[in-house]
């Protein structure tokens, strides 16, 4: 018998099962006689409009009659989902994340902990690929999983793909039925299930003729197959120089390299744009990183469609850019007395970070300066912002704003943080961060996020809701 998922953390006011008399605390056990396994059972039962609830509240059973409209949410808020339920990875990826953190608990540069615990958990799990967008490999998929798939048609899924070759990510995946993806991608079609792909492209490895080749091979899979990424491997210096038997050594791309293939992808995205019913979109995207290694212009919006990908890299600098231009018209033309904003940033993203800067001098009585934080943690081949360091920021940001007082402002990207906006990579909590720092942070996602900061220093209220986060990696 599985562990059941379905603690209630909080019922929404007025909701319909808050007027069926659902209470913080019960158990959610079932619906419609269907068990609640997690959070994808939640969502996928709760979407008719009669609900025969089955709770445990105190210890005894009760059944709990909702009604709701069809689009409605039932109003329940669980507690986060623990370990157990998450699926774990059994590959031996040559590139994988996992191998790229310190040693657990080991002290880094005086920290108690080495990095978050819940980075040690390697997952493939089928269930966050749909909730959340994690790529998987479908390699950890059981005969149970491919049933429920079945059933609930959990669609589109993101799925890691690297290479086509079965023989080559039989090496570079490692794991069960790891040379068997095309065949998967196919029986998810079969279910009537899309995928969004990626390829991690190694330089010598699975790029060159091997990425013509999976880029053909997964454009044969349309429409099960929506989109494909190309993505260049990221690598710390736990890991770099990894060396994988029969595979030459992993390093990161050289410019040359990169252009390289930018220019196989961009032929083929020429191709696919021109075909009929296409839209003039390409199918296979470039992540925002080679963009940046090669220095060549970002493609406009409509290169991006509907930013399928945006959570890998895919678009994010477009997006930002034109969120921006938006943005700007609404900052404010001088603020009350002189005050000195710092916007942080990671390395990669500072030419664009620059760029904004420069309009946000256009307010009288400020100054801006760029931050830009160098990843000494993980090692400077590592350039984006989700993946610096609290320590990295605090050692930073107190070198080039010693200056700084209270009356000034700090703006941190909000990607550098987890989902619940609490905590670094190296589980420095947001309190000790800011109470290292000489002047207020501002956690910011987004542009509109970075120009309602300036609004609020120049003396405008800012929305209820507002505490301005945001990324701007």
């Amino acid at each position: 018998m599985p562990k059941l998922y379905g603690w209630v953390r909080e019922v929404v006011p007025e909701s319909s099962a808050d007027l069926a008399g659902i209470q913080p605390g019960d158990l959610l056990k079932t619906i419609n006689e269907n068990p609640v396994r997690d959070l994808v059972d939640y969502q996928f039962y709760a979407a008719d409009e009669e609900l025969l609830l089955g709770i445990e509240r105190n210890g005894r059973a009760r059944s709990v009659l909702v009604a709701k409209a069809p689009d409605d949410e039932m109003g329940i808020r669980f507690g986060e989902e623990p370990a157990p339920f998450i699926r774990i990875c059994a590959n031996k990826c040559v590139f994988c994340f996992v191998k790229g953190l310190p040693e657990r608990h080991q002290p880094q540069r005086g920290l108690p902990l080495g990095m978050r615990e819940t980075l040690y958990i390697k997952d493939d799990d089928y269930r966050y690929s749909f909730l959340f967008g994690n790529f998987i490999t479908l390699t950890n998929l059981k005969e149970a999983d491919w049933r429920r798939l079945e059933e609930q048609r959990l669609s589109p899924l993101y799925v890691s793909v690297h290479t086509t070759n079965p023989e080559l990510r039989r090496k570079m995946v490692d794991g069960p039925r790891s040379g068997e993806i095309l065949e998967q991608i196919r029986r998810l079609g079969d279910l009537g299930i899309g995928c969004h792909t990626q390829l991690v492209l190694c330089p010598g490895i699975n790029d060159g003729d091997e990425l013509e080749r999976s880029i053909a091979e997964l454009a044969a899979l349309r429409p099960t197959v929506e989109s494909i990424s190309a993505v260049p491997v990221g690598l710390t210096k736990y890991n770099n120089m990894l060396k994988v038997e029969g595979l030459p050594p992993m390093r990161p791309y050289r410019v040359d390299e990169a252009n390289d293939v930018m220019e196989r992808v961009e032929r083929w995205q020429r191709q696919f744009a021109a075909e009929p019913g296409a839209r003039g979109l390409p199918f296979v995207y470039l992540s925002d990183e080679w963009y940046y290694v090669t220095k060549r212009p970002f493609p406009p919006a409509r290169h991006y469609g509907n930013y399928a990908q945006i959570e890998n890299g895919v678009g994010m600098t477009r997006k930002l850019l034109d969120d921006w231009r938006a943005a700007r018209k609404t900052l404010p033309a001088a603020l009350p007395k002189p005050r000195r904003v710092g916007i942080v940033t990671s390395m990669m993203a500072r030419p664009v970070i620059e760029r904004m800067a420069r309009d946000l001098r256009r307010t009288s009585d400020i100054e801006v300066r760029v931050v830009p934080v160098e990843n000494r943690f993980f090692g400077p081949v590592v350039t984006v912002a989700g993946l610096l360091c609290g320590q990295d920021v605090v050692e930073q940001v107190r070198e080039q704003c010693s200056d700084f007082t209270d009356s000034d402002l700090l703006l941190v990207p909000r990607v550098m943080l987890d989902n619940a906006g609490k905590r670094f990579l190296d589980d420095m909590t947001v309190e000790d961060f800011r109470a290292q720092l000489p002047a207020p942070v501002t956690f910011a996602r987004a542009a509109d996020e970075i120009a309602m900061a300036m609004r609020v220093l120049a003396g405008e209220s800012a929305p209820a809701a507002a505490v301005v986060p945001a990324g701007v990696e």
